[in-house]
């Protein structure tokens, strides 16, 4: 019996399901994007099958692979290739004859969930950002100028408000990933007036060492 075409569209879609998480390590700098890589071209797999009984064989031992190295490597990040391993049991189901169509439905739905979750998270992490009204400064500082921006953030700490005014919440001081120096992030209640804000830059701006102040929203986004 030769593997029915919604079987083999279920095992495309399996692929399909681990490469957005693929995508993503890859992006965040994650050593173990070439892992992830190795298992998603793992799922193409039964592909080269012929016969429905060895598509469906070939289906559920990667799936039962994958769902191992999910649970095993869990804290690595491997859980993601979850998803594609249930959808490979849908085809796996779909290449028999008693599954049929709610396999197919089930492998599909799988897959739908991967691809509008993923969608969901890039919509909120890099598109909504430009659209938020700002709510921060961030700014350079020199090395030489930390002690005293530290000692202007110790002094916010105690006093439960940052000395800077204007209507600025909090501010700390983070790294730069190794650049000599460190990033200034000073936060505002959001609303502010326009001049309330000018006169934040400008006061932000004065501070010993720092430099390049940019208006943010988030602080680590969409800056000008």
């Amino acid at each position: 019996m030769p593997v029915p075409r919604g079987a083999r569209v279920l095992g495309v879609l399996a692929t399909l399901s681990g490469l957005p998480f693929v995508v993503w390590w890859y992006a965040i700098g994650a050593y173990q994007g070439g892992l992830l890589v190795v298992m998603t071209l793992l799922t193409l797999a039964p592909q080269v099958a012929r016969r429905a009984r060895d598509f469906r064989v070939a289906c559920w031992t990667v799936a039962g692979l994958l769902l191992v190295a999910s649970l095993l490597g869990a804290l690595l990040g491997w859980f993601l290739m979850a998803p594609a391993a249930l959808v490979l049991v849908a085809a796996g189901a779909r290449s028999g004859a008693r599954a049929g169509w709610v396999a197919q439905l089930a492998g599909g739905a799988v897959a739908f969930m991967v691809y509008a979750g993923m969608g969901t998270a890039l919509y909120r992490s890099v598109v909504e950002p430009y659209f938020q009204e700002p709510d921060a400064f961030v700014a350079v500082t020199d090395s030489g100028a930390l002690p005293a921006v530290v000692a202007q953030e110790e002094q916010s700490a105690r006093t439960g408000r940052p000395a800077l005014g204007h209507g600025a919440t909090d501010l700390w001081v983070s790294s730069t990933g190794g650049v000599p120096g460190g990033r200034l992030t000073v936060r505002f209640v959001p609303g502010t007036p326009q001049a309330e804000l000018d006169a934040l830059r400008a006061r932000i701006a004065e501070l010993p060492g720092v430099h390049d102040v940019k208006l943010c929203s988030p602080p680590d986004g969409n800056c000008r």
